[in-house]
């Protein structure tokens, strides 16, 4: 079992609750089965129950206690972009998983994990009989086809994302026997068992050879043939069109094909965003049980109700079509419970670090807005322009002002990074601007660019609630001279012009409050498709010769490097030293800036639906709330 790194060690004390233990290593002589599979097999349309498990099943032991089968899980789901509800809650089978407090990584789709001395080397026994959703034998021969017929592909150019890398060179994976396969890494690589535990850590696992093999000229000599026969341009578009993009889990065309096996609980019927409800159904062949011997998961079907927007799905549960759900309902929770007794809360420990982070793009393609947000006179400018006590009071009340730091709840909090530039006050902003060289304005007092233009920018960012932010801090940015106007862009618009290095400037999320190690997006460069600050030095990052790469500066490469140092090592200690390091340059380089800390916040249960614990972390990283295993949740006759 791996430690996870120190930077979740307050999260414990804040968990009230004793959460759902895991055992991986016992073994039951009979199964029991749900009614509906065991119609199936006295109809000889399914195996026994004991033919179908591995033979070293997964033990859940209930939050609670034992569960009854039967039942739908009702849920409200963004029919635009909300693939993460999916992954949060039908799609969080990684070989290590998280256990429920967040404390460590336990084997899951592994029944066992070897590690060698330095780091160097990852050893992951399989379970002995396991098998993908439509009955498949599941072996380490999917895991070996996913290294080298979709990594190692020059098709899938893309396909190794940076951190299944170290030292700047990809994992090589060998399959050692049929249940046994090998991760190697040229440099130490300690922190892999906390990546492959995100969401993210899926990957390896996602591939049944036996269904895409057909799709690849190297296995079917007629599979360009076939393609075009079918209308696409070659082999490689029909794969994509059949599975989704290889190499990231952020696609939804992931979950556009309801006949790809899996390894999950549920198994889709029907294609995202189209069908309506959307309803996943027990996978026969899943390979956990309860320490009484019985296959889970206890609930039948998954649906998913399809709403437009987070207040739809605010009206989805008070009219009944939810019974258990924390994403999209937060903000009016208890709107919610006052209007529907079946319901009742958990709650939520917040990880995120701010209800909004700001953020200007640092590689912008137009050279003079380039220049000047690279100007940290200009950021420092523009935070000190902001009233984050009138927005918090507008807002958040009661919320402590905040920048884009760890919380301080974190071992990593760090003070200036958390409290520099705070303060509201125009005239030092003022002050700031003109140390930027920005002191000629137009007739209508806005300030202009070195070029004459007048300083004009976009700001994007997705959701009502969240634009609604936005605009007053663009309010405060307007009333010292910048012509800002902020946007609401849908999800798949807002995502497509940052993949593409066309935006001026962000408005979101604030990921890394207690979880800075693993995810440390807005603390450095790491991730061109989340650091959109900088998404060319992130881009030089993963890959240097890309073409959308773009050299950092020398300290930024000092960053960088020390954020590999950190991912080579093991030891906590050392991690929480390097990333304090790091932190201290996040705070001279002032990336992104931030309005306040988010409080707490509630999911929603009904009052019958059962075995969902009072308190869970809630965090990207964490996957929210698929390390409670949903498999063990079910529903109370009434």
């Amino acid at each position: 079992m791996y430690r996870v790194v120190g930077c979740f060690t307050s999260l414990v004390l804040l968990l009230a609750v004793v959460l759902t233990a895991v055992g991986n290593d016992a073994h039951a002589a009979e199964f029991g089965e749900a009614p509906m599979l065991a119609d199936m097999v006295a109809n000889g349309k399914l195996p026994p129950a004991g033919e179908r498990l591995p033979r070293t099943p997964m033990i859940v032991t209930p939050n609670d206690k034992l569960g009854q089968y039967g039942g739908t899980w009702l849920m409200a789901q963004n029919a635009e972009r909300d693939h993460a509800l999916l992954i949060r809650t039908i799609g969080y089978e990684p070989l290590l998983r998280w256990t429920p407090q967040w404390t460590d990584t336990v084997p899951n789709v592994a029944l066992s994990m070897q590690a060698n001395s330095d780091a160097t080397e990852f050893v992951f026994r399989l379970r002995p009989g396991m098998h993908w959703s439509d009955g498949a034998p599941f072996t380490a021969d999917d895991i070996a086809f996913w290294y080298e017929d979709i990594l190692l592909n020059p098709a899938f150019e893309n396909a190794t994302p940076e951190w299944l890398t170290a030292g700047g060179n990809p994992v090589h994976v060998e399959k050692i026997d049929e249940t046994t396969i090998a991760f190697r890494f040229n440099t130490p690589y300690g922190l892999f068992p906390t990546f492959l535990a995100r969401p993210e850590g899926v990957e390896p696992v996602s591939y049944p050879a036996h269904f895409l093999k057909p799709l690849l000229p190297k296995y079917n000599k007629d599979a360009d043939a076939k393609a075009q026969e079918l209308g696409f341009k070659g082999w490689k578009d029909r794969f994509v069109s059949v599975f989704g993009t290889p190499g990231t889990i952020d696609d939804p065309g992931r979950w556009l094909n309801p006949n790809v096996p899996t390894l999950n609980a549920w198994v889709l019927t029907g294609v995202y965003g189209k069908d309506d409800p959307l309803v996943a159904v027990r996978n026969p062949f899943y390979w956990k049980i309860d320490p009484g011997g019985r296959q889970l998961p206890y609930i039948d079907r998954v649906s998913f109700d399809l709403v437009n927007s987070k207040d739809e799905a605010g009206d989805a549960a008070i009219a009944g079509k939810v019974n258990m759900q924390e994403r999209h309902i937060g903000r009016r929770a208890d709107e919610i419970l006052a209007a529907n007794d079946n319901l009742q809360s958990f709650t939520l420990i917040e990880s995120d670090m701010n209800i909004l982070t700001l953020s200007l793009n640092l590689n912008d393609r137009d050279p003079v807005l380039r220049d000047i947000f690279q100007n940290k006179e200009f950021r420092i400018a523009l935070s000190h322009a902001i009233d984050r006590d009138s927005i918090i009071g507008r807002f958040v009340p009661g919320a402590l002002p905040h920048q884009a730091a760890p919380r301080p709840e974190s071992p990593l909090y760090h003070t200036v990074l958390a409290r520099q530039f705070i303060t509201y006050d125009p005239v030092l902003a003022a002050s700031h601007l003109a140390n930027a060289g920005l002191t000629h304005k137009d007739d209508e007092g806005f300030l202009l660019r070195p070029d004459g233009k007048r300083l004009s920018f976009t700001i994007d960012t997705e959701g009502a609630s969240r634009f609604e932010m936005l605009s007053a801090v663009v309010d405060y940015w307007r009333d010292i001279g910048l012509d800002v106007t902020p946007r609401d862009l849908s999800r798949d618009v807002f995502v497509n012009m940052r993949d593409n290095n066309n935006h001026h400037a962000s408005a979101w999320g604030g990921d890394g409050g207690l979880d800075a190690m693993v995810i440390p997006i807005n603390y450095l460069p790491v991730s061109s498709e989340s650091s959109w600050y900088a998404t060319g030095w992130a881009e030089w990052y993963t890959n240097p010769t890309n073409p959308d790469a773009i050299a950092p500066p020398a300290e930024v490469i000092r960053q960088l490097a020390l954020y590999n140092q950190l991912k080579a090592t093991a030891d906590a200690e050392k991690q929480n030293k390097l990333m304090r390091d790091i932190l201290d340059i996040s705070a001279n380089q002032f990336y992104v800036m931030g309005i306040a800390l988010p409080p707490n916040r509630k999911g929603l249960v009904a009052k019958n639906f059962k075995n969902v614990p009072k308190v869970i972390p809630a965090a990207w990283s964490y996957a929210t709330p698929a390390p409670t295993n949903p498999s063990q949740y079910y529903l109370e006759s009434q």
